[in-house]
């Protein structure tokens, strides 16, 4: 063989074994990403593992519900009359029979693939990249909503501060700077240190009693104000446009799947129909208060009731400044289910950001639990206090639960359980649909909204 030849030839074949070897590195090293991003899912399991058989289905019923309702149940007045109580009804009765299907379908994920969170059973049934997308959602959506938790109490705590010392000149301990820190630290402070989710059903049952009692009052009034019966809030006369406006408000006042995967997972001798009881129980009577208060707010008002139901009623109302304390009960309970949730997603994070250095991160630090959630309290706490609303950044952060609520669980559905049969791959298509649809159209609503100065 001439040798100019053969030199060829040996450099051709060093070169393709040089590409196959750095495509084979390229390779490894994504693999080894993945298994890196995947690997803290299950070391997140034995974080949880001596919480298992903890939750009591009672307590788990009453979590969800804290979970769901709080501030928000005061809008629905108002959402009811923009879209007349029949297309209320309606939609309602679809939100809850559409949340509690993905519910169950995460239920049936967790004893799939065994994930102690919503994000490791993203990470486990659906891989890495979904897995860092519904971290990333859910840290931002739980801490906006711990940060907007701090004023609303705030908020709610002058009021009843300006109402019971009304006659007095100098109220600088009616302030917000003064307020919203010591009802942070007093009542917020000494329930976010739980190290698992089912303690939170002693808490709940209060934030339970405290929206029956704002649902009570508002029936209440109705009987004692005796205000003439408005026309036309049965079926006005609105167009498609409205009622997509608030579709996506009531689906997402009914969100409580974030919490649900952990709460499942801790259920003692747990099994889906046990949860799809809970789930049913909690659903049903969320929708109970939600239609029982919205009808009433609406009836007492008509199509004029202010978005906030409680600045319709009368200052000298002291059964509505009761339900001021109430909301703000129920508000610091969710409060620390926020928290926990954000702070099992940054220790994930924080896990798999070590094993992509390859540091041993031990995935049960009390060390970095501890100042996680100081950290996180702490900078909400701040936040609260130097903005009096987050409402821009919550419509926004909130298209996320749209995510949550019904993308993730179909695209759960369309991975595994969705291979049953055909029926379940239609109907995981349609959850994806419906949840990016939600989720594309509030953030372009609400931009909108706000491109053109209106009251989002």
């Amino acid at each position: 063989m001439d040798p100019q030849e053969y030199n060829d030839d040996h450099m051709l074949h060093v070169s393709v074994n040089s590409d196959r070897q750095r495509l084979q590195s390229y390779h490894e090293q994504s693999i080894n990403v993945m298994n890196a991003m995947l690997s803290s899912s299950h070391q997140a399991l034995s974080d949880h593992g001596d919480d298992r058989g903890s939750g009591s289905m009672t307590g788990a019923v009453f979590i969800l519900m804290n979970t769901i309702m709080g501030a928000s149940i005061l809008v629905l007045p108002y959402t009811f009359g923009q879209v007349g109580l029949v297309s209320a009804f309606i939609m309602s009765a679809f939100v809850f029979f559409i949340s509690h299907f993905s519910l169950m379908v995460l239920a049936d994920a967790v004893d799939l693939h065994d994930g102690s969170n919503y994000q490791n059973l993203v990470g486990n049934a659906c891989g890495p990249l979904f897995q860092a997308f519904s971290q990333i959602g859910l840290i931002l959506y739980t801490y906006t909503l711990s940060a907007s938790t701090h004023i609303t109490v705030g908020d709610q705590a002058v009021k009843l501060c300006d109402a019971a010392c009304s006659s007095e000149s100098n109220k600088w301990y009616c302030e917000r700077y003064f307020l919203i820190p010591v009802v942070s630290f007093a009542f917020m402070f000494p329930l976010i240190w739980v190290r698992n989710i089912s303690s939170f059903s002693y808490t709940s049952y209060f934030s339970a009693l405290a929206i029956l009692y704002i649902v009570i009052a508002g029936i209440a009034d109705y009987f004692i104000l005796d205000l003439p019966v408005p026309d036309d809030i049965l079926m006005p006369d609105v167009s498609i446009f409205t009622l997509l406006k608030y579709f996506p408000l009531l689906t997402l006042s009914m969100c409580c799947h974030m919490t649900s995967v952990p709460l499942y997972y801790e259920l003692n001798e747990r099994t889906p129909a046990k949860f799809s009881i809970v789930a049913f129980t909690a659903l049903f009577l969320v929708l109970v208060f939600y239609i029982t208060f919205g009808t009433f707010g609406l009836l007492t008002f008509g199509p004029s009731v202010q978005p906030d139901v409680l600045m319709s009623y009368s200052s000298t109302d002291k059964m509505m400044m009761i339900a001021r304390g109430a909301v703000s009960v129920s508000v610091i309970a969710s409060y620390p289910i926020f928290l926990f949730l954000g702070r099992h997603a940054i220790d994930d994070t924080l896990i798999q950001i070590g094993n992509l250095l390859s540091r041993n991160v031990s995935p049960n630090s009390e060390l970095r639990r501890v100042l996680v959630t100081l950290a996180w309290h702490l900078s909400a706490l701040a936040i609260s206090l130097l903005t009096s609303s987050l409402a821009v950044v919550l419509t926004y952060v909130g298209s996320i639960a749209a995510l949550f609520m019904l993308f993730f669980p179909g695209y759960i559905l369309w991975m595994g359980i969705s291979r049953r049969n055909g029926a379940h791959r239609i109907t995981s298509v349609v959850l994806m649909g419906l949840g990016m649809f939600m989720f594309l159209w509030t953030l372009i609503f609400n931009s909108y909204q706000i491109a053109t100065s209106k009251n989002l």
